[in-house]
């Protein structure tokens, strides 16, 4: 019996090695069955990120999918849509007059005997529109604010009210033009009492100092767009013999070429967005720049700065887009007088553009993105300054007038109607103005 039980446990052994090893086959196959379809999900996956990107539109449609070579680049006829980054600017208007003067006649006209007080407000009233709109508003004080300490008169040493600075905060002003051939009229103690009048009031003036200034250049940022202002004048009526040279040089910016290309370089390194220079130069009444005024604008103008402004003739002188050495500037060379007693009643009859003046009206722009700043746009609102006696007053009533808005008026009289249309024309003539090519 023993011999039939051992081969019955053989046969049994054999049995279940076998079935042991089918299952283990089994098991094997289907983990190299899985394991083989993972791969081959991971590879299409692959394919899928490599060779068929799928470019969405902006509605959310699908457009179809690029051909692309081994090493993923796009073949030949495929759309490769990347999005550019949106410009954006910023936009500014620079308003600019020239002299403001402070004659004997235009102080009677302003002073209340009443209140021993003095109100220039009622002068600005008609050209207020034309400036308050502006970011950055320019005016050139051409007289100074010595107090009353000593008497308040006109020609030839002005000594003006300090009303006259609130008359210019009305009208819109913010930025004002100190230095000029009046600025000793006072002597020292009066340059630097105009300069803390005018701090005082919340205005900025540009060109005189209080005390010995840190920077010769006036920084303004409007709006987001940096602005340096060089302001300076080419003489003080012989006054400047007084001083030694580093008084002045406290006191005042003067015309020199060693003075400006210092400046100059100076904004430069501030890294300013565009330059003005404000400058009180040239010949009295004369209708066309000079060869000096010529030479600092091309001096000016190669070195960089933007835009240039003049006053002092107490006439509108012609402007121009200039180039020098590739760099390009707007001139205006004088604005003419925005307010002053200075007439055909008073000069002669010849001297009728003494009454013409001009708000010069430049709009820039600076690029966000790349931070170019360039002049847009250059337009101008001609002026004239009214002067007549009303209700038998003794004294003169003065009017800024924006002549476009009041020469058909018929609150004025024919003949003052006349000379506001002559007055238009012969600034329209005179300016010349065409516009910057920004291609």
């Amino acid at each position: 019996m023993r011999p039939v039980n051992n081969r019955k446990k053989s046969i049994t052994k054999w049995i279940a090695l076998i079935v042991g090893f089918a299952v283990i086959l089994v098991a094997a196959t289907a983990f190299a069955i899985n394991l083989a379809q993972d791969n081959s999900d991971s590879a299409n996956e692959a394919d899928s990120d490599e060779n068929g990107q799928v470019a969405e539109t902006d509605n959310g449609d699908e457009a179809d999918e690029s051909d692309t070579t081994d090493n993923g680049e796009a073949t030949e006829g495929t759309d490769v849509v990347e999005e550019e980054e949106e410009e954006t600017f910023i936009d500014i208007r620079l308003s600019a007059v020239g002299d403001v003067m402070g004659h004997g006649s235009q102080l009677e006209s302003a002073y209340d005997a009443e209140t021993d007080t003095y109100d220039f407000t009622s002068v600005f009233e008609d050209i207020r529109p034309h400036i308050e709109g502006a970011d950055i508003a320019i005016a050139n004080l051409e007289t100074t604010l010595a107090g009353d300490s000593r008497p308040y008169i006109g020609y030839p040493l002005f000594n003006t009210p300090d009303a006259i600075v609130d008359a210019l905060d009305y009208a819109g002003f913010d930025t004002i033009i100190t230095t000029n051939n009046h600025s000793l009229d006072t002597r020292a103690e009066g340059l630097r009492r105009t300069v803390e009048v005018i701090e005082e009031k919340g205005l900025d003036p540009v060109g005189t100092f209080s005390e010995a200034p840190d920077s010769h250049v006036f920084y303004k940022d409007v709006n987001g767009i940096k602005i340096a202002i060089l302001a300076y004048t080419e003489h003080l009526n012989g006054l400047e013999a007084q001083y030694s040279d580093q008084e002045l040089n406290n006191m005042v910016n003067m015309i020199s070429e060693e003075r400006i290309l210092a400046d100059i370089e100076e904004a430069r390194e501030a890294d300013v967005d565009i330059m003005v220079s404000y400058l009180h130069w040239g010949q009295e009444y004369q209708r066309e720049p000079n060869d000096y005024q010529r030479h600092y604008a091309e001096l000016l103008t190669r070195e960089g700065v933007d835009i240039i402004l003049g006053s002092h003739p107490h006439v509108i002188q012609p402007t121009e887009f200039l180039e020098v050495d590739g760099n390009e500037s707007f001139v205006a060379y004088s604005l003419g007088n925005f307010v002053s007693n200075q007439r055909r009643e008073t000069l002669g009859e010849s001297m009728a553009p003494t009454e013409d003046g001009v708000v010069m009206h430049i709009d820039i722009q600076k690029n966000e993105q790349t931070g170019e700043t360039t002049v847009q746009n250059v337009d101008y609102t001609p002026t004239w300054v009214y002067r007549n006696r009303h209700d038998g007053n003794q004294n003169y009533t003065y009017r800024i007038l924006p002549v476009e808005d009041h020469m058909e008026n018929e609150e004025f009289s024919e003949d003052f109607r006349n000379r506001m249309r002559n007055s238009y024309q012969e600034t329209t003539d005179r300016l010349n103005l065409e516009q910057p090519d920004n291609e």
